[in-house]
């Protein structure tokens, strides 16, 4: 059983230019997330997958400096950069992450890897049907599915040359795979703690430093209890609910 986290960065957002680079304190946003999901159990592998543009040079060295393995690959079919490092890195089972989730939740994940692994499933997703915060998206899934969407989407000539392709769309929507979709006891999908924009650094900043000086290994649910007691903070970013 071996189990890689691909996570899934690059600096050419459009909507926030090199967020993964910016800082909460002194750290980037990059270490912040690696911190938290070595605290993921099980973990053979943690990999920064970005493209092949030279914009991420700065990306791919400050990952090699926190001892990341690196993969660079095509900068919008991120379908087909996703096969191609699974390939390299030999990976069997892969937990995908995002550059702008940096207070994903290793808890959470934890619970869907012994899920995925208990369970005769294709991919496992919190995001199928949104029940969590926007912000502890993840998925995991198995190399085989990689293979069958990437052969029927890229090898087939399904795409186009510079189209976006998101690695796991085909196979949450194509009816091919056997989907687990984890929910929430509640209903917490209108909670935004992802990084698109430079107010959800404030709010995010300002959770991240709070909630580490108590206890370094917070996770969702201290998260919830703190912005329920501070809805202040809800209202900094809460104008991109829906986009």
């Amino acid at each position: 059983m071996i189990n890689h986290i691909f996570l899934q960065a690059r600096v050419n957002s459009t909507r926030f230019p090199n967020k993964i680079l910016q800082k909460i304190g002194d750290k980037t946003i990059l270490e912040v997330i690696v911190e938290r999901i070595k605290k993921i159990e099980n973990i053979n592998r943690i990999i920064l997958v970005t493209g092949s543009n030279k914009n991420n040079n700065e990306l791919v060295n400050k990952a090699e400096e926190l001892n990341l393995d690196v993969f660079c690959g095509d900068e919008e079919n991120i379908l087909d950069r996703f096969y191609h490092a699974a390939n390299e890195f030999h990976s069997e089972n892969i937990i995908r992450i995002t550059g702008d989730c940096p207070l994903i939740d290793f808890k959470l994940i934890n619970k869907g890897l012994k899920i995925y692994h208990s369970e005769l499933i294709n991919i496992l997703t919190n995001t199928k049907k949104r029940s969590y915060p926007h912000g502890l998206d993840f998925e995991i899934f198995s190399k085989e599915s990689l293979d069958i969407a990437w052969r029927d989407v890229v090898k087939n000539g399904k795409n186009k040359k510079g189209e976006f392709i998101n690695p796991v769309q085909y196979m949450m929507n194509s009816g091919k795979f056997k989907i687990y979709n984890l929910e929430n006891a509640f209903d917490q999908s209108k909670i935004r703690i992802t990084i698109d924009y430079p107010e959800d650094l404030i709010v995010i900043s300002k959770i991240y430093k709070e909630l580490f000086n108590k206890n370094e290994d917070f996770a969702s649910e201290e998260i919830i209890k703190f912005l329920d007691l501070h809805p202040e903070l809800v209202k900094i970013n809460e104008k991109f609910e829906y986009m």
